[in-house]
């Protein structure tokens, strides 16, 4: 394998008093510290060369701990921050983020808020995509499939914004709802400027049964979005809850070998997209 670059990864540092809010859906993660000296090994085993970095806590003092990390380690590319589109000063805090060379785009967190199509669609949102745009920067978004029409719209009305979608729209495993899912994500797809980051899945342990997930998702995806609009990502330290990122490495790697991709088209998805995006 080409060497990667992990298009996301947080750090979680306990000494800023900081709330980790994927401890409460994996409270194995409790108490927990992942710095980027514990990074480094992970990506050394996953033969990552670089990471992006993407604020943790939903706060902008945490984004701005991240462009400060992203300065201070080489391994780290870029920073995805962060800006609360609740704030009537949202703009400002986008700005006090975008003067920073390190600094790549937001993301969204719908989940986080009370009205989670509502913060897709307000006048914030669009006022911050529009700033985007225009700087030249992404967003990111974390959305499962019942926010995917949210997501289109924002995809439909900055078509020259690279929209993200994390965590392959966040499914939940489910066989029962895996034809909903695929048909959501192709019609997420027909927005070319909408990219996927494939990390996230509820991986279980049972090799079997991951193997038939990866490719479950996988597969459909390279489908509907082609492999120059897929990025690989480890979702580290988060997805240590389910399984170690070499894991997940090697089961994507299978499934894009069993999909017949050439060297160039896996290239793609494991660092060539992340360099140009990133």
């Amino acid at each position: 394998m080409n060497t990667a670059i992990d298009a996301h990864v947080h750090i979680w540092n306990r000494a800023r008093g900081e709330t980790f809010i994927a401890e409460k859906q994996f409270p194995a993660l409790t108490g927990k510290a992942f710095l980027p000296e514990d990074l480094m090994p992970v990506l050394a085993a996953t033969g990552a060369g670089s990471a992006v970095l993407v604020h943790g806590p939903a706060t902008v003092a945490h984004a701005h701990y991240c462009l400060e990390l992203c300065h201070r380690y080489e391994m780290f590319r870029s920073v995805v921050g962060w800006v609360d589109l609740r704030d009537p000063d949202c703009l400002s805090q986008l700005a006090g983020q975008a003067g920073d060379t390190a600094f790549r785009g937001v993301r969204f967190t719908p989940l986080l808020d009370a009205d989670p199509r509502g913060y897709l669609r307000s006048d914030a949102a669009l006022s911050i995509c529009s700033a985007l745009q225009a700087q030249g920067h992404l967003v990111e978004v974390l959305a499962p499939q019942a926010l995917l029409r949210s997501v289109a719209a924002l995809a439909l009305a900055f078509p020259k914004l690279p929209v993200v979608l994390a965590h392959f729209g966040l499914p939940d495993g489910n066989p029962d709802g895996f034809g909903a899912w695929r048909q959501s994500m192709s019609h997420l797809s027909r927005h070319y400027n909408v990219h996927v980051k494939l990390s996230g899945l509820p991986l279980t342990g049972d090799a079997d049964r991951d193997r038939k997930m990866a490719r479950d998702h996988v597969l459909p995806l390279l489908d509907c979005f082609g492999p120059h609009r897929l990025i690989y990502a480890s979702n580290w330290p988060v997805a240590t809850a389910l399984a170690k990122p070499e894991y997940w490495r090697d089961l994507l790697q299978a499934t894009l070998q069993e999909a017949s991709l050439d060297e160039v088209r896996q290239a793609a998805i494991w660092r060539g997209n992340t360099e140009r995006l990133y």
